[in-house]
């Protein structure tokens, strides 16, 4: 979308905005304050430079909180440089016809995204924001008030929350000061506002913020600056989790792996193996070629694993010569054929110390994760009691855990269902969901009604299952965001996500949709290809 489709946005906006005005008698300030500082911040990042300068010039005179109110003439006079602009802009361009356009990404969309949280109630700046980054890849979802935004963060747990002051229920440092009583991890809090006051960069730095970005937005600073704190993110996260000797994962990370399996276990009978490795005899190599040495040989054992390993296997340092290969979706016997391809590897491998070249061979228990095992402690303990009896049997050998139980596994079901009074569309997303191949560890069914009333009418929902629903937003009989409302009463984004089919001309009800509890909203017309990469990322994200 390019820069004119969200002018032509902003200009609908602000003539639908002094519309509602020219009908009341009299508006409090605080409204007129409100407009302003929306049209600062938005106009600039999309290139209305002049409108946004007069909108900063204005603002200044206001009160934020003034309940003054402003008569009809009294007001009309201080914004005539915005109704003239419009009045101008009528005669050459028809307001009322806006052209709907199809948000495409330009890069595919890869399997495990970055998730950005926009909360900003200014929607032609969430819907330029939203474009330019989903261009890039990333995955961005948006709320337009504090409520809606502080659900999404305890839902998605995005990696970046950029967060506007203004809200229309509440303040950005409001949402930051919720934050700290959140399990954020490393999540990157970014403040983006117009009033960038010397005092709102300090109050913002000192609620834990960790960056302030003043609107209007450049585009190509916004794409930089978060390539940059994703790097950031990501080597902070690395010196985090890695073994500081080996630079494998260590003890801390593989606990969080252990109990994510166990949960995705509890979900879905996705087994799992561990398998507990110690190298043997370690300390008389210490003994006799020195620590230095010894050293050396942990690396050495490290990089071996780590190449011969699966890439979706996890291989960490548990303590001392002690490792822990962390195997998803794997059977105990087919951990026990993994371990004994690296215990063969290992056997043929040479250390060299000084003059001299030696060898070291390791011992592995193994075990599969089972209903009488789930929970990271006692797991180990079994991998541990299957590992002393390799070294009771004469080490450098691999033992499984004996006592396994047989085990059905199952695969999440996924059901997609699509709400929409046009027959064509129903047709395109059915027909297509139908034949969508996602990996064998997901069971999908598709189901599609016409409106809302059938739909609320029929057996849908069951608890062994997770949905998709595609929402249209205007319908007869009932609407999509009335349908939505009765949704969420019952249903959270746990269970089910809800994404709007919208056209552009219906912003007023996109608006009203993110903050009564859609994830999403794709706007019409769409490529479905990039529908079904945006609904795998949410699964991916949620469901699994």
């Amino acid at each position: 979308m390019g820069n004119e489709q969200y002018q032509q946005m902003m200009y609908k906006r602000i003539f639908d905005n002094l519309e509602n005005w020219d009908k009341q008698d009299s508006i409090p300030e605080k409204d007129i304050y409100f407009f302003l500082h929306s049209l600062k911040g938005t106009a600039g990042s999309i290139g209305l430079d002049e409108l946004s300068m007069i909108a900063s010039d204005k603002i200044e005179k206001l009160k934020e909180n003034s309940d003054k109110k402003w008569s009809k003439v009294e007001w009309k006079s201080y914004l005539f440089p915005f109704i003239d602009g419009i009045n101008f802009y009528q005669k050459n361009i028809n307001i009322q016809e806006i052209e709907e356009v199809v948000l495409k990404s330009q890069n595919s969309i890869p399997s495990e995204q970055e998730f950005i949280l926009i909360i900003d109630n200014d929607i032609e700046f969430i819907s330029y924001i939203k474009n330019i980054l989903e261009k890039k890849g990333f995955t961005v979802i948006a709320a337009n008030n504090g409520k809606r935004g502080l659900e999404l963060i305890y839902d998605l747990k995005p990696t970046i929350v950029f967060v506007d002051i203004m809200l229309p229920d509440t303040s950005g440092f409001s949402i930051i000061k919720n934050l700290k009583n959140i399990k954020k991890d490393s999540m990157i809090v970014t403040v983006i506002s117009s009033n960038d006051c010397r005092e709102n960069r300090v109050r913002a730095y000192d609620m834990g913020a960790l960056d302030f970005i003043p609107k209007p937005i450049d585009e190509e600073l916004l794409i930089s600056y978060i390539n940059n704190r994703l790097s950031y993110k990501k080597e902070l996260e690395n010196s985090i989790i890695k073994d500081e000797l080996t630079q494998i994962y260590n003890r801390k990370f593989m606990d969080s792996q252990i109990e994510k399996l166990i949960k995705q276990f509890e979900r879905n009978r996705e087994s799992f193996s561990i398998a507990l490795a110690d190298l043997d005899y370690f300390k008389k190599v210490n003994d006799t070629y020195g620590h230095l040495i010894g050293d050396e040989v942990l690396k050495g054992f490290a990089n071996l694993v780590s190449s011969l390993k699966r890439e979706q296997d996890f291989f960490c340092r548990y303590g001392g010569e002690e490792f822990v290969l962390i195997m998803p979706q794997t059977s105990v016997e087919e951990a026990y054929v993994l371990m004994e391809r690296l215990r063969k590897a290992m056997e043929k491998k040479f250390f060299n110390a000084n003059e001299n070249r030696f060898q070291v061979t390791f011992s592995a228990g193994v075990v599969e994760s089972t209903t009488k095992n789930l929970h990271p402690k006692k797991i180990l303990e079994e991998a541990d009691q299957a590992l002393y009896n390799a070294k009771q049997s004469g080490r450098n050998q691999i033992v499984m855990f004996d006592s396994l139980e047989e085990i059905v596994r199952k695969n999440v079901k996924i059901k997609i269902i699509v709400i929409d009074d046009v027959y064509i569309i129903r047709n395109l997303i059915t027909n297509y969901f139908k034949s969508w191949e996602i990996g064998e560890k997901f069971d999908i069914d598709v189901m599609a009604f016409n409106d809302a009333i059938s739909f609320l009418n029929s057996n849908w929902y069951s608890p062994d299952c997770k949905y998709i629903i595609l929402l249209d937003i205007v319908m007869p009989k009932m609407d999509g965001i009335e349908l939505l409302k009765i949704i969420r009463q019952d249903y959270s984004t746990s269970d089910v996500i809800i994404s709007m089919l919208t056209g552009r001309k219906e912003d007023e009800y996109v608006l009203q949709a993110l903050e009564n509890g859609a994830n999403d909203y794709i706007v019409k017309p769409f490529d479905i290809k990039e529908v079904s990469n945006r609904i795998l990322s949410l699964i991916n994200r949620l469901f699994i």
